[in-house]
């Protein structure tokens, strides 16, 4: 993970790191999601021989409480993540075709650019401006 570089644009940088952190978090906290889900539905359901006898325990209960709230977790942490990545979905939508590659490769951590360095670093500049007066200004 690339450290947010000092200056001008050190808050577009960091807005970067978050966008990455999200869409990999995304992706396991779906996966968890599904393990939750699965857990819940699976869990053995009410034992209509035990109601009424003093023997019956709110234990089952409680363990589909437990997987009721991590579900809920989940889903909570995943629309927060919903709202970064629609954001950098905007802001792609925003940009022309060399600005949105350049983009996308720099949230994907890649390093192959089809312009020179200091041409770069200017498309990164404008792309900055615009995350600055669209995206930033959301939140």
């Amino acid at each position: 993970m690339n450290r947010s570089k000092p200056g001008l644009n050190e808050p577009f940088y960091k807005w970067l790191d978050d966008v990455r952190r999200a869409i990999r978090k995304e992706k396991e906290l779906l996966e968890k999601l599904e393990y939750y889900n699965m857990k819940f539905v699976g869990y053995k359901g009410v034992n209509y021989e035990r109601i009424g006898s003093s023997s019956s325990s709110g234990n089952g209960d409680e363990e589909l409480l437990y997987w009721l709230e991590k579900i809920d977790i989940a889903e909570q942490l995943l629309s927060n993540l919903a709202i970064q990545i629609k954001n950098y979905s905007k802001l792609l939508s925003l940009l022309n075709d060399k600005h949105r590659h350049i983009l996308s490769c720099m949230v994907e951590n890649k390093t192959e650019f089809t312009t020179n360095r200091s041409r770069k670093y200017q498309i990164i500049g404008v792309i900055s401006k615009v995350w600055d007066v669209e995206i930033r200004e959301m939140k």
